[in-house]
């Protein structure tokens, strides 16, 4: 129409167009760096915490054995029995670090079916890498006698011990008696040095196979002695069957009552 006037609609330049999508592109790699981030940590994490419950399956295990571990000297090939009741050092088994032998009770056997006592010989070594667990299925294996071996860790760098006598901790010890605590530090890859205190048992020393009990020196006996007239004599022995007896028959008794009783 002659009179009328076209409304004019301005859109987006070029310019503005590239600028718009630009940002869109920086969000967007910013949310994927940030999603990447989270899934990255959470990857480190569970893995993290699967390495955890490793460390805390392994040392768990070790605390079973030191808190068992019990006062027991090896035999001897040559015969005879040797003083120390636990081994320590960096020249045992082949091991790339220290390692440690000693007995523990407390090996379990259902109603006995295993042809073996409860006592179990063990030690902590360290091949290619891997705190090794050894252990024989008797204290005292044949020689040349291959051991059952587990892992309990890997990536391992070094192991050490140190042992609490007295009042103070001590890296040496002459192992002719336990000591009250063991402390283990262990330094592995990813984690560094983890050190680890024990406290050891205070119980009896473990009886050697040689070793019999002693039988209890106590018993009760009767001594019964007839004459040929109508008195009896009876007298109660103890543990070197002695007592006093009394009769009225024309034999007399002994006077202590040991007419007929035997002497244990």
């Amino acid at each position: 129409m002659p009179g009328s006037k076209t409304a004019c609609t301005r859109g987006f330049t070029l310019i503005e167009m590239l600028l718009a999508i630009a940002i869109f592109a920086l969000l967007g790699l910013a949310a994927n760096a940030v999603l990447g981030t989270v899934l990255k940590n959470d990857e480190v994490t569970q893995d993290f915490s699967a390495r955890l419950r490793y460390l805390q399956q392994g040392f768990g295990a070790i605390e079973r054995d030191l808190g068992q571990m019990v006062a027991r000297t090896p035999r001897l090939l040559e015969g005879g029995r040797g003083s120390t009741v636990l081994q320590t050092g960096t020249d045992m088994l082949d091991s790339e670090s220290e390692a440690l032998v000693f007995f523990r009770i407390g090996w379990l056997n259902p109603d006995g079916k295993l042809p073996r006592g409860s006592v179990q010989s063990v030690a902590y070594v360290v091949i290619e890498g891997k705190l090794e667990r050894w252990y024989y299925p008797y204290p005292e294996p044949e020689f040349g006698a291959e051991p059952v071996k587990d892992v309990l860790f890997d990536k391992v760098l070094g192991v050490e011990y140190a042992f609490f006598v007295g009042d103070k901790w001590e890296r040496k010890i002459d192992a002719t008696a336990l000591p009250a605590a063991i402390a283990m530090e262990i330094e592995l890859e990813g984690f560094g040095k983890i050190q680890r205190k024990f406290l050891l048992s205070k119980g009896a020393a473990a009886k050697s196979d040689d070793e019999s009990g002693k039988d209890d020196d106590s018993g009760n006996g009767n001594d019964n002695g007839n004459g040929t007239g109508t008195g009896n004599g009876s007298g109660n022995g103890s543990g070197n069957g002695s007592g006093d007896g009394s009769g009225n028959g024309d034999e007399k008794e002994d006077e202590n009552g040991r007419n007929n009783g035997r002497e244990y």
